[in-house]
C-alpha cells in the first residue's frame, strides 16, 4: 500500500512539473526557446526592417542579432559592420531592443519582435528585428 502511495504520488508531481514546464516554455522555431516569456541568450538569424528617418530608406534584411538578458545587444551585417550597446567609436547611441512576443489565437508564441534605434548627428535610424 505505501509503495502505491508513493509511487502515485512520484506520478503526480512528475505530471505536475512536466504541465508548469510547458506552460512556460515555447519553442517559436526549432532554434529559439522561450522560457517564462524570455528569448534564451545568444545569436539568432532574424530579419531586420531597416528605416532611416533622414532620408526616407527603407530596406529589409536576414541578419545575425545577438541577444543577452532578453534583449538584442547587437545587430550583424555580415559585411564586418555592427551596430551594438556600450561603447562604439562611430559616435551613435543604441537604445532599445526589448522583447515583445507575438502570440497566435491560442497564446502560443510565433515570434519575437523588439526594436533598436541608432542616434548619432546625421540622425536616427531605427532597425526592427523579428526573430520567429
Amino acid at each position: 500500500m505505501k509503495k502505491t502511495i508513493v509511487l502515485f504520488g512520484l506520478l503526480f508531481v512528475g505530471l505536475v512539473s512536466m504541465n508548469l514546464f510547458a506552460e512556460n516554455h515555447h519553442a517559436i522555431d526549432k532554434n529559439i526557446v522561450i522560457v517564462n516569456s524570455k528569448i534564451s541568450d545568444g545569436w539568432y538569424n532574424s530579419t531586420v526592417s531597416y528605416h532611416n528617418y533622414n532620408t526616407g530608406t527603407e530596406s529589409k534584411y536576414t541578419l545575425d542579432v545577438k541577444v543577452e538578458s532578453d534583449r538584442v545587444v547587437k545587430i550583424d551585417f555580415g559585411n564586418g559592420g555592427s551596430v551594438h550597446t556600450g561603447f562604439n567609436n562611430e559616435g551613435y547611441t543604441y537604445t532599445g531592443g526589448f522583447f515583445t512576443f507575438e502570440k497566435d489565437f491560442y497564446g502560443n508564441i510565433t515570434a519575437a519582435t523588439a526594436s533598436v534605434s541608432i542616434t548619432n548627428a546625421s540622425g536616427t535610424r531605427t532597425y526592427k528585428v523579428r526573430i520567429g
